[in-house]
C-alpha cells in the first residue's frame, strides 16, 4: 500500500523510486499484486530505466499465482514482442487464463486474435463471442469492435441498428473511432 501510495502521489509527493523500494519489498515476499505493479514499473519506465525483460519476470510471479492483470500484460507483450519473441500462441494461452477470470481486456485482445486470425484460425464467429463478452462488462475498444462487425457483416448478418448502438455506447465513454463511426453512419444515413 506504501508503494502505490508513493507511486500515485496519495497523501505524499509522488515518488516513484519510493514506490519501487516498498513494492520490492512486498514483491520479494511474494505478493503478488506488488509484483505486478513492479511489473508496470518496469514495462512502463516509472522511476527506472524501462526494461520488458524485468516486467516480464515480476508479471510472470504475479500471473503464476493467478493474477487475472498480470496474465493480461503477459499476454500483450508476447503478442507484441516486447521483451520476447512475438508470439500469439503464448499470447492466447495468457489471454485466455486472464480473460476465464473476467478480465474485459484479454477478452477483446482475444476477439482481436480471431478477428485477424492472429496466432489462431480467423473466425469471425468466435470473435463476436469474446467482443460480446467484454463488451457487455462496458469495455470500449470492445463496443468499437462489435459496431465494426456488425455494420460490416463480419460474423453476423449485416445490421446497422445494432452497429450504431455497440459505436454510441463506445462514443459516449469517449471512444474517438467510435464517434467517428457514428457520425460517419448519421452522415450517410444509416
Amino acid at each position: 500500500n506504501l508503494g502505490y501510495m508513493y507511486a500515485n502521489g496519495e497523501g505524499v509527493t509522488q515518488d516513484y523510486k519510493d514506490a519501487m523500494k516498498w513494492y520490492r519489498l512486498a514483491a520479494d515476499q511474494g505478493y503478488a499484486y506488488a509484483q505486478y505493479n513492479l511489473g508496470n514499473m518496469y514495462a512502463n519506465g516509472y522511476g527506472v530505466t524501462q526494461d520488458y525483460k524485468e516486467a516480464m519476470k515480476w508479471y510472470r510471479l504475479a500471473a503464476d499465482q493467478e493474477d487475472a492483470d498480470a496474465q493480461y500484460n503477459l499476454g500483450y507483450l508476447y503478442a507484441n514482442g516486447e521483451g520476447v519473441t512475438q508470439d500469439y500462441k503464448e499470447a492466447m494461452k495468457w489471454y485466455k487464463l486472464a480473460a476465464d477470470q473476467g478480465n474485459a481486456d484479454a477478452q477483446n485482445n482475444i476477439g482481436l486474435m480471431y478477428d485477424e486470425g492472429l496466432g489462431v484460425t480467423q473466425d469471425y464467429k468466435e470473435a463476436m463471442k469474446w467482443y460480446k463478452l467484454a463488451a457487455d462488462q462496458g469495455d470500449a475498444n470492445a463496443q468499437f469492435n462489435l459496431g465494426y462487425m456488425y455494420a460490416n457483416g463480419e460474423g453476423v448478418t449485416q445490421d446497422y441498428k445494432d452497429a450504431m448502438k455497440w459505436y454510441r455506447l463506445a462514443a459516449d465513454q469517449g471512444y474517438a473511432y467510435a464517434q467517428y463511426n457514428l457520425g460517419n453512419m448519421y452522415a450517410n444515413g444509416y
